[in-house]
């Protein structure tokens, strides 16, 4: 008899351990499935809930990772020519970490690959010619501060992150808020703009301009000049990245997004 209630015993609590393994992984696919909720934006500034609005990232899921492939031109100083690249870029949004590769022709049989990426915080850009010779390898707190202000102007590819626990933001009129990413212990800012309806239209910020040994904290902007839709979203498709050097405007990269996959 006392066997028999053991193994009921046994029966019951393995019966009842199967059933909370059952419902926590429930409970895992219910929070990497969740819905953004229009309740999601209250939050925010009036103009950021109608960039979000716009679009059409209501009803859609919260993501882990994006993933962009870009084209355009690239410009390596203020008087070099341009020079047509492909690129694809990685994102990783629990992290707030990116991987940027890219492959530049500079001339004919010459060409230039490289890649930027932020981790943790801290940045590292690698340039090749010719896929072997060293060109640039760079690191330091001028670079992080600059990868981190990039991923910053760049959540407009995956606005789910507007949402992300490291972005903090503050309203500064019906056009444009301020968004401060935090990665540990640092931190960058920059200012949003958008439209009546909603639509992104420019980022703007103070960033690193490095060149050699020339450090130098510049006014730094990123206007879009064209819209469609990727993955499902409404988004910004061409756009430009600009200094405001000493030297004069430098407009460095006129690129496209061509795909946007997000996970």
């Amino acid at each position: 008899m006392k066997t028999r209630k053991t193994r009921r015993w046994s029966i019951v609590v393995l019966t009842l351990m199967m059933c909370l393994t059952i419902w926590g992984k429930g409970n895992e696919m219910e929070k990497d499935q969740r819905i953004i909720q229009a309740t999601d934006l209250v939050n925010l500034p009036e103009p950021v809930q109608r960039f979000m609005e716009y679009s059409q990232v209501v009803g859609t899921p919260f993501i882990q990772k994006a993933r962009i492939k870009q084209t355009g031109l690239f410009k390596m100083d203020i008087d070099k020519p341009w020079a047509p690249f492909t690129a694809e870029q990685e994102y990783d949004i629990p992290s707030a970490s990116f991987v940027w590769k890219v492959n530049m022709k500079m001339a004919p049989f010459i060409r230039v690959t490289g890649s930027d990426r932020l981790e943790n915080g801290i940045a590292h850009m690698r340039i090749k010619l010719l896929g072997f010779i060293p060109v640039v390898n760079a690191k330091g707190p001028e670079m992080d501060q600059g990868a981190m202000t990039r991923y910053l102007s760049e959540i407009i590819w995956f606005p789910q992150a507007f949402l992300d626990k490291h972005i903090t933001w503050e309203a500064i009129d019906s056009s444009s808020a301020k968004a401060t990413l935090t990665i540990k212990n640092k931190s960058v800012e920059g200012v949003f703009h958008f439209d009546e309806t909603g639509r992104f239209t420019e980022f703007t910020c103070d960033r690193y301009f490095i060149k050699g040994d020339e450090k130098l904290f510049l006014p730094w902007s990123t206007p879009v000049y064209e819209y469609g839709q990727r993955q499902g979203l409404q988004l910004a498709t061409k756009g430009k990245a600009i200094w405001d050097h000493p030297d004069g405007e430098y407009t460095y990269i006129d690129v496209e997004v061509t795909e946007v996959e997000y996970e």
